[in-house]
């Protein structure tokens, strides 16, 4: 993972564990289940994010054995994602992003990066 999305993710964590609407977000999406992972492969590596029944979000560097779902591209193109220059459909028509897994995980994922991009 690069800096830049590192630090990006930190951020976005931050806003999740720091903010109680977000909490409540995150406690509905994993609903009765002890959480969900969701794991970013690039040509830098792999990390994956843990999301907690409790509401918290945790950053963690490598592979995790069976994540709920993959998403596998270059650093570029999860930039180009994350910061909004993209989408998920846009990516997966030409193939420049491969999801396997709980591909329907996108929808919340992205709903909730539109959430903290809308409460700053």
């Amino acid at each position: 993972m690069t800096a830049a999305m590192e630090e990006m993710f930190e951020t976005i964590i931050k806003q999740v564990n720091d903010k109680s609407e977000h909490r409540v977000f995150i406690r509905d999406w994993v609903g009765p289940y002890h959480g969900k992972v969701l794991q970013l492969e690039t040509e830098k590596g792999a990390f994956h994010i843990r999301l907690h029944r409790k509401g918290t979000i945790t950053l963690h560097q490598g592979v995790y054995p069976s994540p709920d779902v993959i998403y596998r591209s270059s650093t570029d193109t999860f930039m180009k994602l994350f910061t909004g220059q993209t989408t998920f459909r846009e990516l997966m028509k030409t193939w420049d992003l491969i999801i396997i897994g709980a591909g329907h995980e996108s929808v919340p994922l992205g709903q909730l990066f539109v959430r903290i991009l809308q409460s700053g």
